[in-house]
């Protein structure tokens, strides 16, 4: 076959078949962009997230680090005098929020001479553009040198004066001028580190050391030494150690919304399969002739692997450019994560991989590849004489015995009790798939069982309308398996994001047991009530009592995750809120009583009744675990401890937020704008009701997860149009039928009835099949995938009304596309179409 012949054969099918070949392209196309938008998003935060670290860190080769509240400056001294360290430099760091505006930048403080040493960017000539007037100097207390990206955001330039916040009111800053060579940094504020500490109420603490060893130090016996000389909870990491660890944590959104992406591929290498079996049974006269005038069975497979290739070429095009218009409007409108918090500190550079979209493109092309072979099976068997005689339409009927589902079934259920393969749920997508697979296979035994107990039937339409899907059982087949493929998704999806959402607002009504709730930092970290601000607000009349919550975050000794720890009042009913296996507060003994995290059961192994040690603010505390809590706000560990045994260890009397429960009778309005007025003190704090933080967590869910909703609405409308392109083939094919029956008394619109009868016969099979494995799907969903990804424990809630809806809406839209595609079949005179059909 040569290839003037296969551009003739590909010209013609293509343009003959123009809108089902867009629908196949459209298929390939919402998969391909949806996996290289998710995929676009999240490489370019950890791109920037890796080149600002290296870059601020740059000839650095370890970095000592510590909490995120910082550890104590004594510790530099003696790690700078170590004879194997070459240059060692010190550095604050903290998120400021910006004044009058709900953003926050984050601000840098360095001893210039150390840093310049390591990153010349810093210090060099020409590098740092001092003011004209020379009035500010790298000295000054309120000088501040931003990188090009800070200027942009703060919408400053050199000379202009700008305010930030800090724990003890606004902090003016003026800029004495920019570091370009630092651009790759994203938004960054640097000062002088005594300015930051002074300004920012941080005297006498550091949160990292820069290293650069001697070229003829032993370096693991150097690196032993200098590890013993920090204080617990400080260790030594590689600079690029920040990006691998923003990597841990976003993993399971990653993976889990590619997966998201792959499944739509999954959905659309399906409506592909069924669109092509279509085209090709309704041509099964052409390749019967192109098989008589010499075309071997090879010839007529390689015409279909490459038309079908070429429709994954299509939409792996027109997927890719739409996943980068789409990542570029998600990027500037929610930021890398789609508003889920993980990097509420990053920039906006759009970097995408070409590698990773050309091996997503071809993935898309390889699908649409593979759903053209798998037509191309029962047309090697093609009786060439039968089928220049036989007009007739229909599809082999695939096997329609329940081993294949069972078997796949069997195996879908041990998938689901795999262990997680680094963090992700690979057995869980397995049993996935294989579900779906499963319920595909059930496809004919389920039709066949459901169409023989339909009793029969006196009227007219509806015994023509079952025996004609009782005989086209491959056409169901193909045609059905789409819908069902897109109902499960769809299914299991809602019922999954359902049980999300209704878990998440009963923890929340337990969680938000106050009345009000005042925070100090919404945006960055450097600004915290103090502990004469916690005595004002406690002294407002009408408040019973307030709750001080402190958070410190830390990497247990042995452990690569990270840890929250929790500091509040604990007490049985705060317990009860956060769903804890145990409400019982023990009374204090030599350890510290805690509750710990599903996420820390999972991550850290820990159990209750066991013993563990942690550095707080530099000194070893052991805690004893009394039992696990729920916590739907961090993927990570998370440490529940009395508020007053975190003050003893840590003798650290600041809060983050503060839980204000009213007294008997107080007016709650009365209460808040007294409260306000004090919390506005602080710069950048809020003070909020319980019901606005319950209904702004709820919002903030809801618009993490619209990316699943589009592709719910997406996957259906394009099974429905697949419903409707299937019965516009079919339809076509049976135009001599319809002049017959309208011989035979039936009218136009009673022909297109039946067509109706059909498609709606076919949308109950695949609503109901779909449904059935959607629910199992969504088991997997919750309980494995969930569980494995972000270590969330919650019941299953079922959205009745939404499947009721689902349901619905599928078996009517089929109708209906059956009906409209039938029109055109049944517009021609009946004569005319017997004859044009003879």
């Amino acid at each position: 076959m040569n290839a003037a012949l296969v551009a003739t054969l590909l010209r013609g099918s293509l343009s003959g078949n123009r809108w089902r070949s867009l629908l196949a392209i459209a298929c390939i196309a919402l998969g391909v962009a949806l996996a290289g938008a998710v995929h676009t998003l999240h490489a370019s935060a950890l791109d920037e997230i890796d080149r600002a670290a290296r870059l601020l860190a740059g000839t650095a080769d370890w970095q000592a680090k510590g909490p995120k509240n910082g550890f104590d400056d004594a510790a530099f001294a003696p790690v700078a005098l170590h004879p194997a360290v070459a240059v060692a430099s010190p550095a604050v760091e903290l998120e400021a929020p910006i004044a009058g505006r709900n953003d926050a930048v984050r601000v840098m403080g360095i001893d210039p001479f150390r840093a310049a040493r390591l990153q010349p960017g810093f210090l060099a000539e020409g590098s740092a553009q001092r003011n004209d007037e020379g009035s500010t100097t790298l000295m000054d207390l309120h000088a501040a040198w931003l990188t090009p990206a800070a200027l942009a955001k703060l919408k400053v330039a050199v000379g202009d004066s700008f305010e930030l916040g800090g724990p003890k009111g606004s902090v003016p800053l003026k800029v004495a001028g920019t570091l370009p060579a630092l651009d790759g940094g994203g938004p960054l504020v640097v000062m002088d580190i005594a300015a930051v500490q002074y300004l920012f109420d941080r005297v006498g603490v550091i949160h990292r050391i820069d290293l650069r060893l001697k070229n003829d130090a032993a370096r693991e016996a150097a690196l032993r030494e200098i590890a013993a000389l920090l204080p617990p909870g400080v260790a030594l990491v590689r600079p690029d150690e920040a990006a691998m660890r923003t990597a841990g944590l976003t993993r399971a959104y990653r993976v889990n919304l590619t997966a998201l992406a792959l499944m739509a591929l999954f959905t659309g290498g399906f409506l592909v399969f069924s669109t092509l079996a279509l085209q090709a049974a309704r041509r099964r006269q052409e390749f019967a002739l192109l098989r008589a005038l010499g075309l071997t069975a090879g010839g007529v497979r390689a015409f279909l692997a490459i038309e079908g290739s070429l429709l994954g070429l299509g939409g792996a095009i027109l997927g890719t450019f739409l996943g980068l218009a789409a990542s570029r409007a998600m990027l500037e409108r929610f930021g890398y994560d789609l508003g889920a918090g993980f990097f509420s500190g990053s920039g906006s550079t759009f970097s995408p991989d070409p590698t990773a979209l050309a091996i997503i493109g071809l993935l898309g092309i390889l699908t649409a590849g593979a759903a053209a072979l798998a037509v191309t099976r029962p047309l090697a068997r093609l009786d060439v004489a039968q089928a220049l005689k036989d007009r007739h339409l229909d599809l082999p009927a695939p096997p329609g015995g329940w081993s294949w589902p069972a078997a796949l079934a069997v195996a879908a259920i041990v998938g689901a009790f795999l262990p997680p393969a680094g963090e992700i749920p690979v057995g869980g997508y397995l049993s996935i798939v294989l579900a779906l697979a499963a319920a595909v296979m059930a496809v004919s035994p389920v039709s066949r069982m459901l169409l023989d107990r339909v009793p029969a039937s006196d009227a007219p339409l509806r015994t023509l309308a079952r025996a004609q899907v009782k005989s086209l059982p491959g056409h169901l087949s193909a045609m059905v398996s789409g819908i069902v493929v897109s109902v499960a998704l769809t299914a299991a999806m809602a019922i999954m994001v359902f049980s999300f959402r209704v878990s998440l607002d009963g923890w929340l009504s337990g969680v938000l047991e106050a009345d009000l709730f005042a925070r100090a930092a919404p945006q960055g970290d450097a600004v915290v009530f103090s502990p004469e601000a916690q005595a004002k607000i406690a002294a407002v009349p009408g408040v019973r009592r307030i709750d001080p919550i402190r958070f410190e975050r830390l990497t247990p000794e042995g452990h690569a995750g990270l840890l929250t720890i929790i500091a509040r009042p604990v007490t049985p009913t705060l317990l009860r809120g956060f769903q804890a296996d145990s409400l019982e507060v023990p009374p204090r003994g030599q350890a510290i009583t805690a509750w710990v995290s599903e996420a820390a059961v999972d991550l850290f192994g820990w159990k209750a009744g066991q013993e563990v040690t942690l550095a707080v603010s530099g000194k070893r505390a052991t805690f004893r675990i009394a039992g696990v809590f729920r916590d739907y706000s961090r993927t990570w560990g998370a440490l529940l401890v009395d508020l007053a045994d975190y003050r003893a260890i840590a003798g650290d009397t600041l809060a983050n937020d503060i839980a204000i429960h009213l007294a008997p009778g107080a007016d709650a309005k009365t209460v808040e704008a007294a409260a306000g007025r004090i919390v506005a003190q602080v710069p950048g704090a809020e003070l909020h009701d319980a019901s606005f933080i319950h209904a702004r967590a709820l919002a903030i869910f809801d618009r993490t997860f619209a990316a699943t909703y589009a592709l719910e609405a997406a996957a259906i409308l394009i099974a429905l149009a697949g419903v409707t392109s299937s019965f516009a083939a079919l339809a076509w094919s049976r135009r001599r039928e319809f002049g017959v029956l309208r011989h035979l008394g039936l009218t136009r619109g009673e022909v297109t009835r039946l067509l109706s009868l059909e498609g709606g016969a076919a949308g109950i099979i695949g609503a109901v099949l779909g449904l059935a494995s959607g629910a199992a799907v969504s088991v997997v969903l919750v309980h494995v995938v969930n569980r494995q990804s972000f270590h969330w424990g919650m019941a299953i809630h079922w959205p009745w009304l939404a499947l009721a809806a689902l349901s619905g809406s599928v078996i009517l839209l089929c109708a209906l596309g059956a009906s409209a595609a039938g029109r055109a079949a049944v517009a021609k005179e009946a004569v005319q179409a017997v004859k044009d059909d003879a």
